[in-house]
């Protein structure tokens, strides 16, 4: 039995579709990723590599040797994994060949239980393997104090660096400015209410921008921070939809989530093109036509220190894979208590209504009393309607209350909680940009390497082998060494982005304590200040009469 009725926003009964869809619409508007996205990472990694012979470090002077000690995805496992063809629908990477020809990877991907840190090794003797020269080394350890130190300090300084409990600096306005009779757009003034830095921003602090301008920012932080948290834009409607009010003040407050979110996080707030998006005065959709800016990502010329490498521990992983499991059911559980909110205000509102006509009829009723109840019977019906102006004015104090509580909530309260909701939407965004976007060509490059070893070793001596046809193998072998040290490099520099991104989501905790300080207090006042009007007129009701004597 649904306790909200057929009709609810609840949906049908099933939590994946409740978690799709949103305050918006329907489920085909939501701008998030829906849980059940056919899209899976590969987790694929180095197996054996030391026996490749590549002493290139990854930003140290740490050979890979020694980086192999520390996979970068964790311990190896074969457990939930299913073998993928080549007909797979998972984004796994370019398919490798030799000389032309395509080597079939025989790539496994865990799909039952995707594990975002689980390997693929090649076989289980090189897994044991890999684990014996991990203990050997002495390295990287979960009870290793001298790492496990660094590491609670290296969590520990990022976290200072995200506080989303301070105030919003980013303020947003709808200019009800309309072109055209077809194509009709929504101006926003963007106001900042600080100074930015390194930049040069109008004299008042603002400029205009378009819904299309958010999408293009968005888009522009997604190519560039895909391993970050990037929070979802509220959605756009098209036709006569644009012209709903209440549709257009909810897309308003969602982009002011959007952009405060953006600008308190420690390094999207520094992008040059967010900078730009907040201060440059002119038409942004003019000034990227005639601009030239750099969307690649984040990683570019960046090495991975060993430092990090080292400190890195298994725990790490199973806390990022405890988050992934349990994300969409903290989403469909804090959706249903942000609609509960929602709801309750608009009961206020509609008891703010119910009271303005109860004052009025009240006053109807006052015309009638004098032919129920004519004076010569009895003079007490006049003291008995005499009273209604205060019960009048008690109902009128009363809804103003009600209206007061329902504009605190809709203000303040509600997008306290609203605002988790979209934290929370921004990691399971990060969640499966990872499945999809992290995977690396690590075995198949390794495979090609062995290959072209192999016949290394079979040309030599071989006098009707030419000298060209071995230089051409040798620096094939050269050139898929340099790439597996690039990608190991990039493999770690994402680890290394996501574990931020965890850390600071961290700090969101603390919206949801602010939130709730904030739920008792609106309730306590506005409680307080009805329960006192109630004694009021209960007091003032006494003198009404009850006999004729």
């Amino acid at each position: 039995m649904n306790i909200f009725g057929e009709s609810s926003v609840w949906g049908s009964g099933d939590s994946g579709d409740f978690v799709t869809g949103n305050e918006w619409g329907t489920p085909d508007e939501s701008s998030t990723l829906g849980a059940g996205s056919n899209g899976f990472m590969s987790t694929t990694l180095e197996s054996g590599l030391d026996n490749l012979g590549i002493s290139e470090g990854l930003g140290s002077s740490q050979n890979v040797n020694e980086v192999l000690g520390h996979s970068v995805w964790g311990d190896s496992t074969v457990n939930n994994h299913e073998r993928v063809g080549s007909g797979s629908s998972a984004l796994v990477g370019n398919q490798p060949s030799i000389n032309g020809a395509p080597v079939s990877n025989g790539r496994e991907v865990g799909i039952a239980d995707t594990n975002l840190f689980l390997p693929y090794n090649l076989n289980q003797d090189q897994d044991q393997g890999m684990e014996s020269q991990t203990n050997s080394q002495g390295e990287n350890n979960d009870g290793d104090d001298e790492y496990s130190e660094d590491l609670s300090d290296w969590l520990e300084s990022v976290r200072k660096t995200y506080h989303p409990l301070t105030p919003d600096t980013v303020i947003i306005e709808e200019i009800p400015e309309r072109e055209g009779l077809l194509f009709k757009h929504t101006n926003y003034l963007v106001k900042n209410l600080v100074d930015l830095p390194n930049t040069e921003p109008s004299k008042d602090r603002s400029v205009i921008r378009r819904y299309s301008d958010f999408v293009w920012i968005q888009e522009v932080l997604l190519k560039r921070y895909p391993f970050r948290l990037i929070p979802e834009l509220p959605p756009k409607r098209i036709g006569s939809q644009n012209a709903d009010p209440l549709f257009l003040e909810r897309r308003r407050k969602g982009l002011v989530r959007f952009i405060n979110l953006v600008v308190k996080h420690p390094v999207l707030s520094k992008d040059d093109l967010i900078l730009t998006f907040l201060t440059v005065p002119t038409d942004l959709s003019s000034w990227r036509k005639q601009a030239s800016y750099d969307t690649t990502d984040e990683f570019t010329d960046k090495k991975i220190s060993g430092g990090f490498i080292k400190m890195w521990q298994k725990k790490l992983s199973e806390q990022w894979n405890e988050a992934d499991s349990s994300i969409d059911k903290s989403i469909e559980i804090w959706l249903k208590i942000t609609f509960l909110l929602e709801r309750h205000e608009r009961r206020i509102k509609q008891m703010a209504h119910e009271r303005n006509i109860m004052r009025l009829l009240l006053n109807e009723f006052t015309k009638t009393t004098p032919k129920l109840y004519p004076v010569e019977h009895g003079s007490t019906i006049l003291d008995i309607t005499n009273q209604f102006s205060v019960i009048g004015n008690h109902l009128q104090t009363t809804t103003e209350y009600n209206e007061q509580e329902v504009n605190a909530s809709s203000s303040s309260l509600v997008p306290q909680f609203k605002i988790f909701v979209d934290v929370l939407f921004s990691l399971k965004g990060l969640f499966e940009r990872y499945r999809i976007m992290a995977g690396n060509n690590v075995p198949q490059l390794q495979k090609r390497v062995e290959i072209n070893s192999g016949k290394l070793q079979t040309m030599q001596g071989k006098p009707d082998v030419s000298g060209a046809e071995y230089d051409k193998v040798k620096i094939a072998i050269q050139r898929d060494k340099k790439c597996i040290v690039l990608e190991l490099n990039r493999a770690w520099l994402i680890r290394k982005c996501i574990l931020e991104e965890f850390t600071i989501f961290q700090e969101t905790q603390f919206i949801i304590t602010k939130a709730f300080q904030a739920w008792s207090k609106l309730n306590a006042s506005f409680s307080g200040f009805k329960l006192n009007e109630w004694e009021k007129l209960t007091d003032n009701l006494m003198d009404m009469p009850l006999s004729f004597q």
